[in-house]
C-alpha cells in the first residue's frame, strides 16, 4: 500500500520527516544518508534560493545571505531579506518542506498528498495556520499540526488511557534554541496539557561555549586570536558541534583543526581534547536554568516531582547524559531511555497521522 501522509518536525534548527509502514515509524533518509534537513534557507550567487547543508554553511559563512530559525517568524508580518531580496516566512518555510516531499517522494516512489505537522505548544492560531499555509505552498494538498508533546508521548508509546488521574507525565524538549517542559495529564483518556514553560537556552548555546573554550585555548597557546576571522569562527564552529554529538557518546574527545589560521611562515593548527566533565562545567550556570524551568511548570499545575507517571526527553540536546542526569536529580526519576530522541517529534507525528 502507497504511503500518501508523513509526519514532519519543523524545528527550529532542523528538519525530520517520518511515515508509518505497518505498525513502525521510518525516518526519512537524505540522498547523504543524514536523517534531517537544515531549516536554513539561503540565497546563491544567482539569486537561487537553496536549503539544507549547503544553506547552513553558508548561514556561517556569509549571514546577510541565508535566515534560520524560521519557524519563529511564522504568523508575524515581517519580510525576511536575503541579500536586499524579500520575503514572507511562510515562503521560506515552504522552502523546507518542499525540499522534504521532494526528498520523500523520491525514497517512496509515489506522490505524497498529507502532512501532519507538529508544532509547540506556545504556537498562537495565526502561527498554526501560517504553518498549515507553507505546507500547502509546498504542494501537499491535506495539512493539520499537532502539538508536540502528544507527538513525543506517542512515540514513547505512552498510553492516555493509562495515567492515573492524580499522575502526570513531563517531557523536555531540548531544541536548539530553547527548551520547552510541558505537564501532560489525561481527561477522559485523552491527554490534555496541564502547563508549559520554556527558556531560551539549548544545544546551539553548547556549541557557541565550547567554540569559544576552544577558540580561548588557541589564543593561550599560539597568541593568535580567532574571532578577525569569519571563515575560522565558521570552522570552529563546526568542530564544537561535532564535539558535542561525540562527548554524548565519549568521555574525551579530541578535536583536530589543520591550518585553523593561516601564517605566513606556516599554518597554525588547533589540536585540543576535551572531556564531558569540562561540557558540563561550560554549561553548568544555564543547566540551572532548565531546573527552574521544570520547577515552573509542575508548580503552575500544582503537581509534585513524586506525582510523576514517566519523564520522557526529546531533541538533538537530549543525546547528552548531561540533560538526563540534571532532570532525573530533580524529577526523582530517570528519563525513559532512548536511542535517538531528536527523532520523536517525527515519529509521532507519523503515528498520530490519520
Amino acid at each position: 500500500m502507497a504511503v500518501s501522509r508523513i509526519g514532519i518536525d519543523f524545528g527550529p534548527s532542523a528538519a525530520r520527516a517520518a511515515w508509518v509502514e505497518g505498525d513502525r515509524s521510518v525516518l526519512l533518509e537524505t540522498l547523504t544518508g543524514h536523517r534531517l534537513v537544515p531549516s536554513v534557507v539561503g540565497l546563491d550567487r544567482e539569486g537561487a534560493l537553496h536549503v539544507g547543508d549547503s544553506a547552513r554553511r553558508q548561514l556561517l559563512l556569509w549571514p546577510e545571505r541565508s535566515v534560520g530559525n524560521l519557524r519563529r517568524h511564522l504568523g508575524t508580518s515581517q519580510r525576511l531579506e536575503l541579500d536586499r531580496k524579500r520575503f514572507s516566512p511562510t515562503e521560506l518555510c515552504a522552502v523546507v518542506l518542499s525540499q522534504i516531499k521532494d526528498l520523500a517522494e523520491e525514497r517512496l516512489g509515489n506522490p505524497l498528498q498529507a502532512a501532519t505537522i507538529a508544532v509547540p505548544c506556545h504556537f498562537a492560531p495565526e502561527q498554526h495556520q501560517s504553518m498549515i499555509d507553507a505546507a500547502r505552498l509546498a504542494g501537499f494538498r491535506v495539512v493539520q499540526t499537532v502539538l508536540e508533546p502528544l507527538a513525543i508521548a506517542k512515540a514513547y508509546g505512552i498510553q492516555a488511557s493509562e495515567l492515573p488521574d492524580d499522575k502526570a507525565v513531563l517531557i523536555c524538549d531540548i531544541g536548539a534554541f530553547h527548551i520547552e517542559v510541558t505537564l501532560l495529564g489525561q481527561q477522559g483518556g485523552r491527554f490534555t496539557v496541564l502547563s508549559t514553560a520554556q527558556c531560551n537556552i539549548g544545544s546551539d548555546l553548547i556549541d557557541e561555549r565550547l567554540a569559544d573554550h576552544l577558540g580561548r585555548a588557541f589564543q593561550r597557546e599560539h597568541g593568535l586570536a580567532v574571532w578577525p576571522h569569519r571563515k575560522t569562527l565558521a570552522r570552529l564552529r563546526l568542530a564544537a558541534e561535532w564535539a558535542k554529538w561525540r562527548l554524548s557518546e565519549s568521555e574525551l574527545v579530541t578535536v583536530r583543526l589543520p591550518g585553523l589560521i593561516a601564517m605566513a611562515d606556516a599554518p597554525v593548527d588547533l589540536i585540543a581534547e576535551l572531556t564531558r566533565e569540562q561540557l558540563s562545567l561550560l554549561v553548568e550556570d544555564e543547566l540551572r536554568k532548565a531546573l527552574d524551568v521544570i520547577e515552573i511548570a509542575l508548580r503552575s499545575a500544582r503537581f509534585k516531582a513524586s506525582q510523576l507517571h514517566a519523564v520522557l526527553l526529546s531533541g538533538g540536546g537530549a543525546r547528552l547524559p548531561l540533560w538526563a542526569d540534571l532532570v532525573a536529580a530533580h524529577a526523582v526519576m530517570r528519563p525513559l531511555p532512548h536511542s535517538a530522541p531528536e527523532e520523536m517529534i517525527a515519529r509521532g507525528a507519523a503515528l498520530l497521522s490519520p
